[in-house]
């Protein structure tokens, strides 16, 4: 299948993060020529895109997409209180086919909002979330969340659990790949970190981990191990590229440098720790500075309470200039960067950016909404007023999957009135 889309505002983050005017050639799933003036001829799908905007798919770094069920459910309590009174005792009762529906609302939620590929750890049913990213057409990085610490739960447990469902992801498409996740240092021993980390590394995989979310996490740990979660990672040798992070934000100096040293990515989650209270916000500025690999996410959409991730671009880039009083020590770019580039190359995927040879993952946008006037392709302009019902298309692996504000390959109703009904029951099992 080849598709031309020709005039656009092209937002190319390539590596001379040009803005250009002009087409966008796609055969198959790679994007195979950008520039002016392209031949139409012989092309299967010609697309008139110059009242529009395109830009390369938006990666959520870290999620739990089929949380979405649990929207709502719990609100105004403390993290430790919220996690332990509602969301494990709900989670507890979930069915794989629960997930499968959650996962499906979710996915709209982040098609609607320009998110082509997205990390995810969830403590069941993964693989019906990947049924559900091969049905809609989503990338998906996806992992079974290990925790060895609740009762009823062991290591050889958990670490055969994550076999299995690595196992049953390698008979999915291509667009959905395995990792091993381990969910945080107070839910996992310190042989589930080690022997999860092992895992990974025999099979190429990203490891995910939940690090330094809250102060109680960490001064537990720092009386426990008199390390901080940062350094007692390290000692246990699990701290490399292949390592993504989630929060990060109770960190030393020290630590960002390590963190940097070890090019491990960081998935900054704006807005649910300010949500859920965790009292600081990420350094990704420093980060950044020290070579650590930073990327957004927007975590569950119980604790955001959505899965925007334009949202959460806009908010990382408030929160850093709110916290080092200076607009520019987090720019625009670096912003752009997190949540495209960075989030490709934290999961491991061929895109992020619109040139040749890469993966044609693109989102379309309206230019001529109001909010977007009058600089329809400043990258500041498209960062701090954008909003999910500017796009009106999406491409993902050369394929449409979102057309002229149209789902697709599910029928989006049915996908809403199923997960309320899911939702309503699972709360009163």
């Amino acid at each position: 299948m080849s598709i031309l889309l020709e005039g656009a505002w092209i937002i190319t983050q390539n590596e001379n993060r040009e803005t250009l005017r002009g087409d966008i050639l796609i055969e198959d799933n790679q994007i195979v020529q950008v520039g002016e003036g392209i031949s139409s001829e012989g092309i299967e799908e010609r697309i008139d895109c110059s009242r529009k905007i395109i830009f390369p798919g938006l990666v959520n770094a870290h999620t739990h997409c089929a949380m979405g069920l649990l929207r709502g459910y719990g609100e105004g309590l403390p993290l430790k209180n919220w996690l332990a009174e509602k969301i494990w005792p709900a989670e507890a009762k979930l069915k794989p086919e629960d997930i499968y529906w959650g996962s499906l609302l979710g996915m709209i939620e982040m098609i609607r909002s320009g998110t082509t590929s997205f990390s995810d750890m969830y403590p069941v049913g993964m693989e019906r979330m990947a049924d559900a990213a091969g049905e809609i057409g989503m990338r998906a990085v996806l992992g079974y969340g290990m925790m060895d610490k609740p009762e009823g739960r062991n290591l050889e447990g958990e670490l055969n659990r994550a076999k299995e469902m690595l196992g049953e992801l390698g008979k999915a498409n291509p667009r959905i790949k395995g990792s091993v996740s381990a969910h945080s240092l107070y839910m996992c021993s310190e042989e589930l970190v080690k022997k999860g980390k092992e895992l990974a590394n025999e099979n190429g995989m990203l490891f995910q981990m939940h690090v330094s979310e809250t102060r109680e996490e960490v001064f537990t740990l720092l009386s426990e191990k008199k390390m901080r979660p940062v350094q007692y990672l390290e000692s246990l040798g699990v701290l490399d590229s292949l390592s993504l992070f989630s929060h990060m934000g109770w960190v030393t100096k020290k630590e960002i440098e390590i963190a940097g040293k070890n090019g491990v990515s960081v998935a900054h989650c704006p807005m649910s720790s300010l949500k859920l209270a965790v009292g600081d916000i990420a350094p990704i500025s420093e980060f950044m500075e020290k070579g650590a690999n930073v990327c957004l996410g927007t975590d569950g959409p119980a604790s955001n309470n959505s899965l925007n991730m334009l949202e959460s671009l806009k908010m990382s880039l408030l929160l850093q200039s709110h916290k080092y009083w200076d607009p520019t020590r987090f720019s625009v770019a670096n912003a752009w960067d997190s949540a495209t580039l960075n989030g490709a190359k934290a999961l491991g995927i061929h895109s992020g950016e619109i040139s040749e040879g890469k993966l044609a993952d693109l989102v379309i946008v309206d230019a001529l909404a109001a909010n977007l006037k009058p600089l329809p392709a400043d990258l500041r302009m498209i960062a701090y007023s954008i909003n999910p019902s500017n796009i009106t298309d999406m491409i993902i692996d050369g394929k449409f999957v979102m057309k002229e504000g149209k789902i697709e390959f599910v029928d989006e109703g049915m996908v809403l009135e199923k997960a309320e009904d899911v939702a309503h029951e699972l709360l009163n099992r």
